[in-house]
């Protein structure tokens, strides 16, 4: 077995081991019964991110469930540990095997022309921003985002979590009320 297979199953094994310790720590109690003809109550909203656990545990369809820091060590939503704030990122082109990212929100600048774009992605160096194109159309501005991986990295791995990041591209001409379209979607 190569080293660098070795390397991935420690990474793993260390990951599920995390889980695990996780989940045994974070448990709940068990809820009261609830009758059948009433619905059961969602849990009140911690500050925490909700479950008593910094970072989250939340249910999928938990309506007061606060997931926007799961994902995210340091415990606030996106990308930067800690602060709550999309991680900033700029455009780093010559990555390898790029490919379309689609973005979430893009909001036009009081100059009609800086455009910041919010979008998930992983993390450095399996997951960089390699360059944002812009097509204008009389109607419509297209933006596309394309991110590959370091190709100077060398054979690593990457956890995977999601990463909220931010760019903001300058536009070469006012948007001028026309519709920000997502290339990648």
């Amino acid at each position: 077995m190569r080293t660098s297979q070795r390397a991935v199953i420690a990474i793993v094994l260390a990951l599920g081991a995390l889980v695990v310790a996780s989940v045994a720590s974070a448990s709940p109690p068990s809820p009261a019964p609830v009758a059948a003809s009433e619905p059961p109550s969602a849990p009140a909203q911690k500050p925490d991110g909700g479950g008593g656990m910094a970072g989250g545990t939340c249910a999928i369809g938990v309506p007061d469930c606060n997931d926007a820091s799961i994902g995210d060590p340091g415990g606030g939503p996106g990308g930067d540990p800690g602060t709550g704030k999309p991680q900033i990122v700029e455009p780093t082109p010559g990555m390898d095997n790029v490919r379309p990212t689609a973005f979430d929100t893009a909001t036009i600048g009081d100059d009609d022309t800086t455009l910041t774009i919010l979008f998930w992605s992983g993390v450095e160096p399996c997951y960089v921003l390699d360059h944002v194109a812009v097509t204008y159309g009389a109607d419509a501005v297209t933006v596309t985002l394309f991110q590959g991986s370091d190709p100077n990295a060398g054979d690593v791995a990457c956890i995977d979590i999601a990463l909220q990041k931010q760019v903001t591209v300058t536009l070469d001409e006012p948007l001028a009320g026309r519709a920000i379209v997502d290339g990648a979607a």
